[in-house]
């Protein structure tokens, strides 16, 4: 390794070490020229094979050994966290004893030969990897080395598909059907019910799934939200059934007065008419309307709580059908991950806009929230079936200080699910803002830091920080805090937006350098976008490191009758109902 070479790695350590980012991308430029090649082979499970070249240099000192084994693991497991597979085949050359070396620990690393419930740190991805292997009849996950050149990958066949006519096809179907759609994240689920192209009835429901033990406690709600928007639907337009509708759709109504409410209807009105198909955006991996994934923070209290969580999480895969109860005989429950639903969404939308033929190039999307969604709608007009797990995805390897800190602390950068450093999920959601309120405001504005705890949004125990969850759950009055804060000006708020909008840029890099997708913009839905200055400040802040362009899915996003309907409510706003409303259309498409 040259002199220039080393006192590069060495500089990236320091800046690790002072708190500071060191970038996945940078590093990976750097060692753009480092002698050691690596190339990886990574078979599909849905067929294909996608290649990529690796570069290290062949260090000796243990701490730059370490920093550049960090380097090749995590970009290893963001491969596999974005794509899965059923094998990946690293070849390098015959001389090359480092390369060698390095290959040979990842079987340890990943835990290849360890069941799903003693994974660890790495090795989690494979928990998802293989869960997809068995659902398409593939066996385990597996590496393999080489030393011999990898062959000639073969000519990938040209797909075509009118993009454009299928979303707009959707839209027609709606406007004649009787369709749902159900957006499902990590602190609420929302409805919206369609009925002749019209918005009948919306819903929104609390809950926290992370805390639930058993697969049942996350079903149930999500069939009850069914029951009360199907009835609600139903209603007829009096002072009575207005009153009873107000009832079940009201925020913060109780189970089991949701569900008396559904019952009385029934008693007086008759059964409501079954619906024609009902679309649900779930936050997990979904491969063929299955949810397969399971390694989600929403799944955390199950995976703690079951003796045998495969079993268990194998549940989750009965949900299209208990949603098929429903709906007519011949309708439709189709599910998709919530960030390809929002790709999915944007494609619609922008389907029936004056930029109809950017859909042509496909559409890349994020949901930011609980957690960084990702979808993506290829230049086909298809949603490839890999996880797109890109929240989980490694984008910095600095911030040493903020490594030491438990998972959930607020100020600590290890994932909640995994425990490994710098993945997205600390950095382009809800945690994130959190852990960059504290670090922003008690540098650059303490009484800010100090109100975090005056006003009860956060709490210190043991040492640590934590969001308060009781006897109130405070995450999103403390996200709601932070925006407003930005919103009205306050510099030390701003920041921690500008710094999310670069983290956000990164991300941008990383998706380039492993997917190449056609399109260079990226669409933004969730709370995050509610806030038309905090988009603003997103965007700076990614622009100040490159030319990625943002649009927000707010209701400047709606071109659809139902989107425009949302656009013009009073109450309800696209850019906390447009999901679902994406969902309904995802059901349509399929009658």
């Amino acid at each position: 390794m040259d002199g220039r070479m080393n006192a590069r790695v060495q500089e990236f350590l320091n800046q690790a070490v002072r708190g500071e980012t060191v970038y996945l991308p940078d590093v990976r430029r750097t060692f753009s020229k480092a002698e050691c090649s690596i190339f990886c082979d990574l078979t599909l499970a849905v067929g294909g094979v996608r290649r990529w070249e690796i570069r290290v240099p062949a260090v000796q000192d243990e701490a730059e050994l370490r920093f550049v084994r960090e380097y090749f693991y995590a970009t290893l497991y963001n491969i596999l966290s974005t794509f899965g597979g059923a094998r990946m085949t690293l070849s390098f050359a015959k001389g090359d004893a480092f390369s060698r070396t390095l290959c040979e620990t990842l079987d340890d690393v990943f835990q290849v030969h360890l069941p799903t419930n003693k994974r660890s740190g790495y090795g989690k991805c494979l928990n998802v990897t293989d869960r997809i292997n068995a659902a398409t009849g593939k066996p385990p996950f597996s590496f393999a080395l080489t030393q011999e050149p990898l062959p000639a990958l073969p000519t990938e066949t040209a797909k075509h598909s009118d993009a454009v006519h299928a979303c707009r096809a959707a839209v027609e179907k709606a406007k004649s059907s009787t369709i749902c759609g159900i957006d499902i994240g990590g602190t609420d689920i929302k409805v919206v019910g369609i009925s002749g192209g019209k918005i009948a009835a919306v819903k929104e429901y609390d809950w926290f799934p992370a805390e639930m033990a058993r697969v049942e406690q996350v079903v149930e709600p999500i069939l009850l939200m069914a029951r009360v928007v199907r009835a609600a639907m139903s209603l007829p337009s009096t002072p009575e059934a207005a009153e009873l509708k107000d009832q079940m759709l009201k925020k913060g109504v109780s189970d089991e007065a949701m569900q008396s409410a559904v019952d009385t209807c029934r008693t007086i009105y008759g059964e409501a008419p079954l619906l024609d198909g009902i679309g649900v955006c779930f936050p997990d991996v979904v491969i063929d309307d299955r949810i397969v994934g399971g390694e989600t923070y929403k799944t955390r209290g199950i995976r703690n709580a079951s003796v045998d969580y495969e079993t268990e999480f194998r549940k989750l895969s009965s949900l299209q059908t208990l949603l098929l109860a429903q709906c007519k005989p011949h309708g439709k429950v189709h599910l998709s991950n919530d960030g390809s639903l929002a790709a999915y969404t944007a494609a619609v939308e922008l389907a029936h806009s004056a930029d109809a033929d950017s859909v042509v190039s496909g559409v890349f999307a994020h949901t930011l929230g609980t957690e960084l969604g990702t979808g993506w709608i290829d230049e086909t007009g298809e949603i490839p079936q890999i996880p797109l797990e890109v929240y989980n995805c490694i984008i910095d390897l600095g911030n040493q200080p903020a490594r030491d800190y438990y998972e959930l602390d607020a100020r600590s950068v290890n994932n909640f699910n995994t425990g490994l450093s710098g993945t997205l999920q600390k950095y382009c959601s809800q945690s994130g803002a959190y852990r960059l309120a504290l670090r922003i405001f008690e540098e650059k504005a303490p009484a800010r830091y100090a109100e975090l705890f005056d006003k009860g949004f956060l709490e210190q125990q043991g040492g640590g920080v934590f969001v308060r969850q009781t006897p109130n759950d405070m995450r999103k009055p403390l996200l709601e805090h932070l925006m407003r804060l930005a919103s009205e000006g306050d510099a030390a708020a701003e920041e921690i937006f500008r710094e999310i909008g670069e983290y956000l840029a990164v991300t941008f890099e990383e998706s380039e350098w492993m997917l190449a997708p056609k399109s260079r913009e990226r669409i933004l839905f969730g709370r995050f976008v509610k806030h038309k200055r905090c988009f603003e400040l997103m965007q700076e802040g990614a622009s100040a490191r490159n030319n990625v362009q943002f649009v927000a899915g707010d209701g400047t996003l709606a071109f659809t009758p139902v989107m425009l309907e949302l656009k013009n409510d009073p109450v309800h706003t696209v850019a906390q109902f447009g999901q679902a409303v994406g969902a309904a259309y995802f059901a349509a498409s399929q009658l």
